[in-house]
């Protein structure tokens, strides 16, 4: 036993020395066996990615902060983070506290304000999306670090800190109601914006893939990412998974014109639920006013509800397919929030809810009112729509009431998203207690 102990260790120091051992018979011989073939083409691979890396921290780019600051124009933006450089021209218009913001601080070192809570705090999955658009490092700080050989930041001529990246990358704790024994908000899900390389393949479709995920569903969901997403196989289905947010007005506005005049007609006719209007009577158009205000009062506690409970239930990790419908239905939301074609809800998807309420509406109350109630609901569901894309990729003025409804959507995506689930409004989020720290501020 002892000795083919001793003929099994042996192998491991054969392997390293780059020969393969033999049958105990025979002496050690020169040609590989396939499995040291194997073995052997494995510490090759790792030993030339270790120097491919190394040879691309030593011949990483620098730049003099004096050229940073040139870059500081719309379509010409870079940022100093950590001591790092970022060209985040593109994204700019997708920054979710906005362009104009963004660009105000072009051209400078911005470690400071991404670390504070000033003018907005900055999740961990911020600082993994910058990574997407870095350029190299700033030579003052690459040169202060090979002289301390500690990393440490340095005061530039602005008498702002340069963070280390490693100090930036500390997690940042989310906002709701409560706060820690060190005064911290603390979320429920910290959204870490972790590297995700090997959980899926984004040049193929996502809809196959995100149901093996599992366990790690729920976190990868929730660290945001800037890059396309696609979701089927098939062209035709693909394009109709997409939605520019003018289509939404064009094709339900209409729809609620038509249900109106339904509904006006059908209450100036006599019936057994309206004897008392003529054909000319004048309360229809109150009436109907009444129950239209009802449809969108209506519609704003379908939307936080549907938002709470449905787009935001939590997949079994043990269910795939439930996996996969969360994805298709809220998910990819979440997971690429900048892609602009897929804030609003599809018209083929929005038809099947729309007729799901309509049924019920005219089943349990007069018809001519359930079409005024579905009148008021379908233009409560469009501003719904319109004003999440604008959210998304509007500038409200500062301290504007869609500034205030921007901050919150902005914390529900990066910070808690167990907050802020009202999109037009806060007016149910705020007795449910699921309205954040942010409203108040």
């Amino acid at each position: 036993a002892i000795a083919a102990r001793a003929q099994a260790f042996s192998f491991f120091p054969s392997v390293l020395a780059g020969r393969c051992p033999a049958r105990s018979d025979q002496k050690l011989v020169e040609a590989p066996t396939p499995q040291c073939r194997a073995l052997c083409s494995v510490a090759e691979m790792q030993s030339t990615n270790r120097e491919r890396v190394d040879a691309e921290e030593t011949a990483e780019i620098t730049y003099d902060l004096a050229e940073v600051e040139k870059h500081c124009v719309r379509g010409d933006a870079w940022v100093v983070v950590g001591g790092n450089v970022y060209d985040v021209s593109e994204f700019a218009e997708r920054h979710p506290g906005g362009e104009d913001l963004l660009l105000g601080h072009a051209g400078e070192d911005v470690s400071v304000l991404l670390q504070g809570e000033s003018p907005h705090q900055h999740s961990q999955a911020a600082f993994t999306i910058l990574e997407n658009h870095r350029l190299g490092r700033l030579r003052e700080h690459a040169e202060q670090s090979q002289v301390t050989g500690n990393g440490h930041g340095r005061l530039h001529s602005n008498g702002v800190e340069s963070l280390t990246s490693a100090q930036l990358r500390k997690p940042l704790t989310g906002v709701v109601n409560g706060r820690a024994k060190n005064g911290a908000h603390q979320a429920p899900c910290e959204m870490t914006g972790w590297r995700e390389e090997n959980l899926v393949d984004w040049s193929k479709p996502m809809l196959c893939q995100v149901g093996r995920l599992g366990p790690l569903y729920h976190k990868w969901v929730h660290s945001p990412v800037d890059r396309p997403l696609r979701l089927f196989h098939s062209d035709v289905i693909e394009f109709f998974s997409k939605t520019p947010w003018f289509v939404i007005p064009i094709v339900w506005l209409p729809l609620m014109v038509f249900l109106s005049v339904l509904c006006v007609q059908g209450l100036t006719r006599r019936s057994v639920f309206f004897p008392m209007f003529s054909p000319a009577g004048p309360l229809s158009v109150p009436y109907f006013l009444c129950w239209f205000l009802s449809g969108i009062v209506t519609w704003s506690l379908v939307e936080y509800l549907l938002h709470r409970f449905l787009f935001h239930l939590t997949p079994p990790d043990s269910s795939p397919f439930l996996i996969t419908f969360h994805f298709m239905l809220h998910g990819q939301h979440h997971k690429v929030p900048f892609e602009s074609s897929r804030l609003v809800f599809p018209p083929p998807a929005a038809a099947v809810l729309f007729s799901i309420f309509y049924y019920f509406f005219t089943l349990f109350i007069p018809i001519a009112c359930g079409r005024a109630m579905m009148a008021g609901g379908v233009l409560g569901y469009v501003c719904y729509d319109l004003i999440h894309y604008y959210l998304h990729h509007g500038e409200p003025p500062q301290g504007s009431y869609f500034h205030r409804l921007k901050t919150i959507h902005v914390q529900h995506h990066f910070i808690d998203h167990q907050s802020g689930f009202g999109i037009s409004s806060k007016v149910w989020d705020i007795p449910f207690g699921t309205h954040g720290r942010r409203w108040h501020e």
